[in-house]
């Protein structure tokens, strides 16, 4: 699995979603699965990619346009920072691409791999990973923990200042109008936003390359001893740090055929610490809540090959699961990085292969592995 990541990291460099780098890594991807798996095709989409980052500088300035507004209209400044703050929460932190209009088209790709079992198919389970990276965050490479902790605070920001610019046109009482300060004080904390970006596009061996890896490893696998009745899919996602684009459109054109199989998505995202192996209970940013049921399979999983495990909701950020579980489709994501506090390596220039565990990986395997079969034998 390493020398998979190794491969793509020296091939292909940081892969920046809708990037020739992308679209090559994942081509040559493909290459690899057809050698284990019965039909694999890529999967061409079109997405607007740059929407949901790009979003946050209209947030923003319309933020200090609406602090000047509540010296100059406070009904006008009212509306406009509560259709603010509801787009922000709609478009950016619930991934639900309400301003995706405003943004143009760019293409990215899917590549899906099937090993078909040797009886009739009953379920299909897919086992995901995606393959893109992003470019570095690079107030959270500067400031470490507290780069992360200002953007959570600049998110509030730019809510509260919605509902604070709408009460105004209600409640006219000094000590209310004067909160204004707070807010004209605070202000600089949104360059996290405003400028989130740099330059560089991280190598993304943990975050995600760990993820295709476990699923490219799982087609060698079950090439090898094929399932009885379970259909076997694995998919490297891309797009995904552009709010799961590619995960959204995949499961957005095959909604009706996973319906059909019983799909179930594994996701695997951020395979790099053992001892922070986790299963998602929830993901609070999309406000997805898996059910327990499905779950429990994955724990049980854990259990039976006696690999420590956390189970935790997923407090920032999103993963392809939440994608399919927004569309009605039946999923689930482990990941293996901290969630306490920031790791240093995410979204940064330290996401290398030096900062793997290769632990995490078997230790994911197995999990994997002892998933499928008993999957396959119910």
């Amino acid at each position: 699995m390493l020398i998979y990541i190794q491969d793509i990291i020296t091939r292909f460099g940081g892969r920046y979603f809708g990037s020739e780098q992308e679209k090559n890594a994942q081509y040559y991807t493909a290459d690899i699965l057809k050698k284990y798996c019965d039909n694999v095709v890529v999967e061409e989409f079109e997405s607007p990619l740059e929407s949901h980052f790009q979003s946050l500088k209209i947030f923003c300035i319309i933020y200090v346009l609406v602090l000047i507004l509540l010296k100059v209209d406070v009904r006008i400044a009212g509306v406009l920072g509560l259709l603010n703050t509801i787009l922000f929460f709609g478009h950016f932190v619930t991934y639900r691409h309400w301003l995706d209009f405003l943004f143009p088209k760019k293409t990215s790709w899917n590549v899906i791999g099937n090993i078909e079992p040797l009886q009739t198919a009953k379920t299909t389970l897919i086992v995901a990973g995606h393959i893109d990276s992003v470019k570095e965050f690079k107030w959270w490479y500067k400031l470490k923990h507290p780069g992360a902790v200002l953007s959570v605070i600049a998110g509030f920001q730019i809510v509260l200042m919605g509902i604070f610019a709408f009460l105004n046109i209600f409640i006219q009482a000094a000590w209310f109008t004067n909160i204004w300060w707070l807010f004209a004080i605070m202000t600089p904390i949104l360059i996290v936003f405003y400028d989130m970006h740099g330059e560089e596009v991280v190598h993304g061996a943990s975050d995600n390359l760990t993820g295709v890896a476990l699923a490219v490893e799982m087609a060698k696998v079950f090439s090898a001893r094929k399932l009885q009745h379970t259909r076997l899919r694995l998919i490297s996602f891309g797009s995904e740090e552009a709010a799961l684009r590619g995960a959204f459109a995949y499961a957005e054109v095959h909604k009706q055929q996973l319906l059909d199989e019983k799909a179930f998505l594994f996701n695997l995202d951020t395979i790099k610490n053992k001892e922070h192996l986790t299963i998602a209970t929830s993901e609070t940013n999309t406000l997805v809540f898996y059910k327990k049921e499905n779950v429990q399979l994955v724990e049980d999983a854990f259990k039976a090959v006696n690999i420590p495990y956390k189970k935790l909701p997923l407090a920032v950020g999103a993963s392809d699961a939440s994608a399919f579980h927004i569309l009605g489709l039946p999923a689930v994501c482990v990941i293996g990085m901290c969630s306490d506090k920031l790791d240093p390596c995410y979204h940064t220039r330290l996401d290398t292969i030096e900062h793997i565990d290769p632990e995490a990986l078997e230790a994911v395997k197995e999990v994997l592995i002892k998933f499928i079969e008993t999957w396959d034998s119910k």
